[in-house]
């Protein structure tokens, strides 16, 4: 819960765009996508694409790729590109060119920005396919998740530049993706469960195998790696993160700070008027 907590404060950070790069402040402010020219060493293309839905996995997947040298898109990178997500969202590009923007910027896989759709016209791209023991482990774990759809539709959040802007992607995530467009019932139990179990399948349908892995993160590393053609790291453990204890944590901290974002406004204006009073006290003295 203590960790959970920490990760709350860090998603508070990132939500208020504290972890945004400059080149992602200046495309946001001129309104043109910029390239840093620290990332021309390190410019690639997206070569992997996390398909597995919210709590099958995929933050500890996501850690592996990067134990492995892979440069992902996960929950924290996705507040620090918002520049891409906004130009997205008003039509200055296409899905194609965010793709060819983030393998400028170094990032050669992603978790938050392709479909299946995406990666069935492109065969040079791999997919990996986490999943649960069955359907009923991921509704459980899936409603602990969930309240954050709800918590960044509350204030302070939803004034936040940031969310605003990722504010199409999150319904996405948390509310088309889960129901299969059935937004109003995002938190029901069955339409998860049945929408689960048809999601793996179309990505099946969608994918070739050959280019698609379906992945348990209990199986470790090594079947993740016979399919991406990386050595199995030596002693380190696979990793597995984001427990319910850790995510209950999360989501009590910022469910918290719906609460008392308030005292952010009258604390400092109570404190100019304490100041004021003693240095009128003052000059009457």
């Amino acid at each position: 819960m203590f960790v959970g907590t920490f990760e709350g404060f860090e998603t508070l950070l990132a939500l208020m765009g504290y972890y945004e790069e400059e080149e992602v402040k200046e495309s946001l402010n001129s309104g043109e996508l910029n390239i840093s020219e620290e990332d021309e060493d390190d410019q690639t293309t997206i070569q992997i694409v996390g398909l597995g839905l919210g709590r099958t996995g995929t933050t500890s997947l996501a850690i592996a790729l990067e134990i492995l040298n892979y440069t992902v898109i996960h929950d924290d990178e996705q507040t620090e590109n918002t520049d891409l997500y906004d130009a997205e969202e008003t039509e200055e590009i296409d899905m194609d060119e965010m793709h060819e923007i983030l393998g400028l910027r170094g990032f050669n896989v992603t978790f938050k920005t392709a479909g299946h759709h995406w990666v069935a016209r492109h065969p040079e791209v791999k997919a990996i396919l986490t999943v649960r023991d069955n359907p009923d482990k991921y509704v459980d774990s899936w409603l602990l998740a969930a309240p954050f759809m709800s918590i960044m539709e509350k204030r302070p959040f939803r004034w936040m530049p940031t969310v605003k802007t990722l504010m199409p992607s999150f319904v996405h995530e948390y509310k088309d993706e889960t129901t299969n467009f059935n937004r109003g019932k995002y938190l029901d139990r069955e339409t998860l469960r049945t929408n689960y179990e048809n999601y793996l399948q179309t990505i099946q349908d969608a994918v070739p195998s050959e280019r698609l892995l379906i992945f348990n993160v209990k199986q470790g590393w090594e079947p993740l790696c016979t399919f991406l053609g990386r050595p199995i790291p030596e002693g380190i453990l696979f990793p597995h993160v984001h427990t319910r204890a850790k995510l209950q944590g999360e989501m009590w901290f910022l469910e918290l700070i719906t609460w008392i974002w308030p005292l952010a406004l009258f604390l400092p204006l109570v404190s100019i008027i304490i100041v004021m009073k003693y240095m009128l006290r003052g000059k009457k003295m």
